[in-house]
């Protein structure tokens, strides 16, 4: 898949197109059907697959105190929309201008200089500025051009009729409801970073650990210990993760660390994939290491248990 930022560099393709539209911020099941639906009808008319997104939300220009937190990382979306068989991805940066960007003029960048085939959306996407731009415009615009538009159904959450939003999602993650959040996504929740060095306190209590710094744009689960899985040179690990400040220790920063089973290698300055399966437990505070390594080993053990289960 390859990446475009700016509508220059997709009149130069010359190619012929089947759009997805969306802020499509999580990926999650709702923006998956949209870009699947594309997917599948570029393959119909021997087309390629453009999703049109965006590097941040319009509130990061028009109110950023209000801007809601990511669900994705951006280096983390561009690898899910490959696996999905997309073949380009136009992620517009947010500006001004691009918001004071009529509809009308939104679509004409689009299908200047190209073949467009067709566009799928969901029913409830808007753009341009205002938010004036339906489906139903789309179709007015280029109906008689012979160009479809699809505007999909929401999906719905499995235990109601509530829509799948990233509005839900976020707030599921913040009440780290973690299965909730994986059936809202269609996979664990998870975030990317670099192995960092810690205090090496983990070795001497026998659980030693890989230490992050949860991504700050990120929407921040709970403090507490997850069951996770980790992605890590190549190889996926299972293990019992903790987020937050380790209160049982004086002087101590907010980050995660990850005690990996049946791994103790040096892997500093690496990257890893973390996906965040269940929460066992808040963080707590010990009076005692002999109580802390306890805990920490029916915590493991819960954590081993939880695999076997899946």
């Amino acid at each position: 898949m390859k990446i475009l930022t700016s509508f220059a560099e997709l009149q130069q393709l010359k190619i012929d197109i089947v759009y997805a539209l969306g802020t499509f911020d999580g990926l999650h099941r709702g923006h998956q059907s949209v870009i699947q639906r594309a997917v599948a009808e570029a393959k119909a008319v021997k087309a390629c697959t453009v999703v049109v997104t965006f590097d941040n939300h319009p509130l990061h220009i028009l109110n950023p105190d209000r801007c809601p937190t990511m669900l994705l990382q951006p280096v983390l979306k561009g690898e899910i929309l490959n696996e999905l068989g997309v073949d380009y991805a136009l992620r517009l940066p947010m500006t001004k201008e691009l918001l004071s960007m009529s509809a009308e003029a939104f679509i004409d960048a689009l299908t200047d200089h190209n073949a467009v085939k067709a566009f799928v959306v969901g029913q409830n996407f808007t753009f341009g500025a205002g938010g004036k731009g339906t489906p139903d415009l789309i179709q007015q615009l280029l109906g008689f051009k012979g160009i479809m538009v699809y505007a999909l159904s929401l999906a719905t959450c499995q235990a109601g009729n509530e829509h799948v939003s990233s509005t839900l999602i976020r707030q599921a993650v913040r009440d780290g409801d973690l299965p909730f959040v994986q059936t809202l996504l269609g996979r664990p929740y998870m975030f990317r970073g670099t192995v960092i060095e810690g205090d090496r306190r983990g070795r001497t209590l026998g659980f030693p650990t890989l230490n992050f710094l949860f991504p700050k744009e990120l929407t921040l689960p709970p403090d507490g210990v997850y069951v996770n899985r980790v992605f890590l040179d190549g190889r996926w690990y299972e293990g019992v993760g903790n987020l937050g400040d380790n209160p049982t220790f004086e002087n101590q920063y907010h980050r995660f660390e990850v005690h990996l089973f049946d791994f103790d290698e040096m892997v500093y300055g690496h990257e890893a994939t973390i996906e965040f399966w269940t929460l066992l437990r808040p963080e707590q505070r010990f009076n005692s290491l002999e109580e802390l390594i306890g805990q920490m080993k029916i915590d493991e053990q819960r954590a081993k248990d939880f695999f076997k289960t899946i």
